[in-house]
């Protein structure tokens, strides 16, 4: 633990990052995400057996209805928003594994699709100097569909953080799970996300 602490001391905490406009499509190309942020990490806090790190995201998210000609139509949600995210993370004496939960403390939009959703991180590691760490989202998010309406789904991620050219990168591979929500059983959903990558200016 005390690799990846100073790890994030070096190079992690106090950085900001920028990623740039990237679209994506959902309900098999009905809905188009264009997304972009810019984020900060700070507010690193350590003791014996584990450490917290707060990630500040100021983001600019609209999701669209797309025509039969693959314009954009109308604006069908807008999660752009300031928020304030936690890694709250503990040494497991059992295991001598990293585990603990990511999840939004604050946010300033009216429309919060993670408010009240927490996710359980694992797999922490720091090989060749990338730290890598696995996000599994607790029961479900919402996400807009056609006709106004929202499907229950979870998403399962990777996290990277490597520097590259003296500049922080941020690597975020997400992948979405459509979900039964009474008995909370995950399929793998058609929606793709692209790999969302922020770089220290």
């Amino acid at each position: 633990m005390e690799k990846i602490i100073k790890f994030i001391e070096e190079n992690v905490n106090g950085k900001t990052l920028f990623t740039k406009e990237l679209a994506y499509q959902l309900e098999n190309g009905a809905l188009q995400g264009v997304y972009s942020d810019q984020i900060s990490f700070s507010n690193l806090k350590y003791s014996q057996s584990g450490f917290q790190l707060d990630m500040f995201i100021v983001s600019n998210e609209k999701i669209w209805l797309v025509g039969t000609d693959g314009q954009r139509e109308k604006l069908r949600k807008d999660f752009s928003a300031v928020s304030l995210f936690r890694f709250e993370l503990a040494e497991r004496k059992s295991t001598n594994a990293i585990t603990g939960c990511f999840r939004l403390i604050s946010a300033s939009g009216k429309n919060v699709a993670a408010e009240a959703v927490i996710s359980g991180i694992y797999g922490i590691c720091l090989e060749n100097n990338v730290l890598k760490l696995l996000e599994d989202q607790v029961l479900y998010r919402d996400q807009p569909i056609q006709n106004e309406h929202f499907k229950p789904v979870a998403f399962q991620a990777e996290h990277r953080f490597y520097c590259e050219d003296g500049k922080l990168h941020y690597e975020y591979k997400g992948k979405c799970f459509d979900v039964d929500t009474k008995t909370m059983e995950r399929v793998k959903s058609p929606d793709m996300f692209p790999p969302f990558i922020s770089i220290e200016k």
